[in-house]
């Protein structure tokens, strides 16, 4: 029995996708058997030592409330028995360290940029097997006053297998950051591809994309991974501080796109003191009065309640999604499933905060928002194509309102609307050619009226072909057109004519058609100041054209 050629390449495609099944339920099943199993890379433990360390009055130092006196504080670690080199690991975050091995200075926070704060930062100091019985003493430092040292991650062992634990535990956390980026990325090529020669245009996507690159930025810097990627560690904190201070203004202008709230006097309001903010955010730094750490809380501020203020604003907007029927576009849901995901995940994080786990607490917090930006950005692509279509039809219909149905060229209308435009632009040199085909009635009636719209059709692409490289043509009668030339209009007439005259020769000489082509016109140059001078210039035009039609017919 034959099997057709469409029936065998779809068994041959089911047959494939059930290998693969099996294959992946394999794979599955190794997975599992050998779950808890790990490579030993060679690397020795380490050990989490925050519990080990004391005050210099011997009380057991807390790191995270540190004791201080004036943003300082100094805590001490009796260095264990050790085999081999070892390294004592700690993260810093807005702070300076000084490490003593006993009274000698072994190692110091960089302080390249004294007037920068250092930011996060992870800190290695290596000690030998000789140190050991020696006591450590760290004098921490506090970046900003009024606040006490930030250390956390103290560890104590193989610099090697610390930080591949690290980036073990922030490998999800640092791949949802790097997506938020990408997709924002992706998000701004997008648009600018969508709306590229477009007359009616929409930058939704790209506010969106905006925002996008500004919280994925931030988020992938607050992981502290890139610390181990970064030689100058110190950079990163201005460009953390940089992505907080403006993400708030593409989501702000997306939300305007979105739902048009800068109708709202309060929305307008909050948009201009945004906007001083963030001119003080190049003031203040240049003058040397505060850095943008210092502004950043203002940042906190406008994030805070604008957040509030957009989801509440949506869910409103959303309200009645599965209440009514004809409310239930696809946009509606995305949008809603988008605010959902972020709301869940915020909540989710807050009680991994309050529970105080040590994993990356705001982990599903960056997938929530993986999610609404996807959700947000699928709307947006929604409503972008809408746009576009809408775009296209009004083209279209303006493209049949404008244009002659026999020629192709600009209609009446069109002609008449272009005289306005001229006007109001105040041309200074208006070229006007009239123009007339001779013997369209004797055509008519000799050899019926579909030779006539040939002759019609012929005469136009002649006009076309000549004068429409210097202006617009258009057929504003039975057997009138115009052609307007508003850029050197002499020059252009000159040599539109020159063209014109070969074409109605080579047509009359190829004899594909029974009739002998005639094409009266006249030319007039004048300035578009108003439109009597026009009106004036068209009827001499139009009086040239006809003494140009007599001598036509009297050489014929």
């Amino acid at each position: 029995m034959k099997v057709s050629l469409s029936v065998f390449r779809k068994r041959i495609m089911w047959c494939c996708v059930a290998i693969v099944g099996v294959l992946a339920l394999i794979v599955i099943q190794m997975f599992w058997a050998r779950r808890g199993y790990r490579v030993d890379y060679g690397l020795q433990s380490y050990t989490d030592i925050e519990d080990s360390w004391t005050y210099e009055d011997g009380s057991p130092a807390d790191f995270s409330s540190l004791k201080h006196d004036a943003g300082e504080a100094t805590v001490c670690y009796l260095i264990p028995e050790m085999e081999e080199t070892t390294t004592l690991f700690y993260r810093t975050h807005n702070s300076y360290t000084k490490v003593f091995l006993e009274d000698e200075l072994i190692y110091e926070t960089d302080n390249t940029y004294p007037d920068m704060s250092p930011g996060s930062r992870w800190n290695f100091i290596t000690l030998q097997p000789e140190d050991a019985g020696l006591t450590l003493r760290m004098q921490a430092t506090a970046a900003y006053s009024g606040d006490s040292p930030d250390i956390d991650n103290v560890f104590w062992g193989n610099s090697a297998a610390i930080i591949l634990s690290i980036m073990q535990q922030k490998l999800w956390g640092t791949l949802s950051c790097i997506a938020i980026f990408l997709i924002g990325l992706i998000m701004i090529i997008l648009d600018i591809a969508l709306n590229y020669g477009k007359k009616i245009k929409s930058y939704g996507i790209i506010y969106l994309g905006a925002f996008s690159l500004c919280i994925g930025g931030w988020s992938l810097i607050e992981t502290n991974v890139l610390q181990f990627f970064v030689r100058d560690t110190q950079i990163l904190k201005p460009i953390d501080n940089l992505f907080l201070i403006l993400m708030v203004m593409p989501l702000l202008l997306f939300t305007d796109w979105l739902y048009g709230v800068l109708k709202y006097k309060a929305v307008r309001v909050f948009c201009i003191l945004q906007i001083i903010y963030l001119v003080a955010c190049i003031i203040l730094p240049l003058a040397g009065v505060t850095d943008w750490h210092g502004l950043l809380t203002i940042a906190r501020v406008f994030i805070g309640i604008f957040a509030v203020g957009f989801i509440a604003l949506s869910v409103w907007k959303n309200r009645f999604l599965f209440v009514r029927k004809e409310t239930r576009s696809a946009e509606a849901v995305l949008q809603l499933a988008g605010i959902v995901a972020l709301c869940g995940s915020a909540v989710v994080s807050l009680l991994r905060y309050f529970i105080n786990d040590s994993m990356d607490r705001a982990l599903l917090l960056r997938f929530g928002l993986l999610i609404f930006i996807l959700c947000f950005a699928a709307s947006s692509l929604f409503q972008t194509y809408k746009l576009i279509a809408q775009g296209m039809e009004y083209n279209n219909v303006q493209k049949i309102a404008y244009s002659d149905a026999l020629t192709g060229l600009g209609n009446r209308a069109a002609y008449l609307e272009r005289l306005e435009e001229c006007v109001k632009e105040h041309i200074l040199r208006l070229g006007i050619v009239y123009l007339d085909v001779n013997n369209l009635k004797k055509v008519n009636d000799v050899h019926g009226h579909e030779q006539g719209d040939i002759l019609i059709r012929t005469a136009a692409e002649v006009i076309e072909e000549s004068f429409g490289a210097f202006g617009r043509a258009y057929r504003i009668g039975g057997d009138e057109f115009c052609v307007l030339i508003d850029t050197n209009a002499m020059e252009g007439y000159d040599k539109a004519v020159d063209i014109f005259r070969k074409k109605i020769e080579t047509v009359n000489k190829s004899g594909k058609y029974i009739f002998r082509l005639q094409i009266a016109h006249g030319f007039i140059c004048c300035e578009a100041d108003s439109m009597k001078t026009i009106e004036d210039a068209i009827k001499t035009a139009d009086e040239r054209m006809y003494i140009n039609k007599v001598q036509l017919k009297k050489n014929s």
